[in-house]
């Protein structure tokens, strides 16, 4: 999945909080040194829709909500999509990359032995 313009601003701002991030905070995240600001009810949509598609979590707070990141950075969500799309394909074409390629296969093992 690609991330629009707009929607890769605001999960930079959400991948760079430390806790879950309501639509306000963002938005002011997003507006500070912005010639133009953004509506709430914009931020506030792309948000909705970037929970849709699985890339935020959002939790009720209140009247509202709060957002975290379903994947750590969009290298994860690169790999999540690609693993989605094409499913064993691409573990195997992965696999078969590491065979010619000794520091990706020893990298390759030592985060398998070290993932739960």
């Amino acid at each position: 999945m690609v991330l629009g313009a707009l929607e890769g601003e605001v999960m930079r701002v959400c991948w760079n909080a430390e806790n879950p991030v309501t639509v306000r905070e963002v938005l002011d995240g997003l507006n500070k040194g912005r010639a133009q600001p953004l509506a709430y009810t914009t931020v506030m949509t792309v948000m909705s829709r970037l929970a849709e598609k699985d890339v935020l979590n959002r939790t009720a707070q209140g009247r509202s909500y709060a957002y975290s990141p379903a994947v750590p950075d969009e290298a994860a969500l690169a790999v999540r999509e690609v693993l989605r799309t094409h499913g064993d394909a691409a573990i195997t074409h992965f696999a078969a990359e590491a065979v010619h390629d000794p520091g990706l296969r020893n990298r390759l093992r030592r985060l398998l032995e070290e993932s739960p």
